[in-house]
């Protein structure tokens, strides 16, 4: 009868440590599948290190529970990542990877994707080349009123402010191009031509790299491209050349 006891005392207990490993299964499971083959909704997420800002930061941010969602990937939020990474046993490298957004979830990591699309990938100094896919053609002097840098491509190439600013006119000018212009803090302004749509408005406050509209020919331009044009002291002052600096901005994919 004792040994009876003690047989079914040791399977109860067997079955209680089989429940709780089940339970702690599936982040077990999570881990390790993130470290043999992070999930293709993971993929899509951009890679995260110090000194990363944006959108996907904050989604980051949140996800981590950071005091503030600034979107700037600081000390803080890189001590948060590894802290998550070492309790997951991923690896405490810090950099946010398709291992750490699979583990942090399908929803997250979509969300971190979505928001990354919507801003630049080619950055230099805080600027961003507005275009990732285009020739270059006419710049400044090409014919008497051309006063900026053509960037040829094909419609609905997503383009990006090259500057963070305020919107200071959108929309449809007297030639029926669609237009943008975006003025700095100190005045200096960036023109933006042949929009086939824009996504911001009058007064909007634009992010360097932001997504803010898409390549098209409005206005009969006779070719698919971004007009674009430098003027430092917004248009009560001559246009810079705009060509060495897009040039420098676009080196990685030019």
């Amino acid at each position: 009868m004792t040994t009876t006891i003690r047989r079914l005392a040791a399977l109860g207990a067997a079955a209680a440590l089989a429940a709780t490993t089940v339970i702690s299964l599936p982040a077990a499971a999570q881990a390790a599948k993130a470290k043999d083959k992070p999930a293709a909704y993971a993929a899509a997420a951009p890679v995260l290190k110090t000194g990363d800002k944006g959108e996907a930061v904050k989604v980051l941010q949140r996800a981590l529970k950071v005091d503030r969602s600034t979107g700037y990937f600081g000390p803080v939020t890189r001590i948060a990542v590894k802290k998550f990474q070492k309790a997951n046993e991923l690896g405490a490298t810090g950099v946010v990877g398709p291992e750490t957004w699979t583990v942090l979830g399908r929803s997250v990591a979509q969300e971190a994707a979505k928001a990354d699309s919507s801003f630049g990938d080619v950055q230099v100094d805080g600027r961003f080349c507005p275009a990732l896919d285009f020739y270059y053609g006419d710049g400044l002097g090409a014919g008497r009123s051309h006063m900026g840098l053509d960037m040829m491509g094909t419609r609905g190439e997503p383009i990006y402010a090259v500057d963070a600013g305020t919107v200071t006119r959108s929309g449809y000018q007297g030639n029926g191009a669609m237009i943008l212009d975006i003025t700095d803090k100190k005045g200096s302004m960036w023109f933006y031509g042949h929009f086939d749509k824009i996504l911001v408005g009058k007064g909007d406050k634009v992010k360097a790299g932001q997504l803010i509209g898409y390549m098209g020919d409005t206005g009969s331009p006779g070719a698919v491209h971004l007009h674009i044009e430098l003027r430092p002291n917004g248009w009560g002052g001559s246009a810079r050349d705009a060509e060495p600096v897009i040039r420098n901005l676009c080196a990685e994919v030019k």
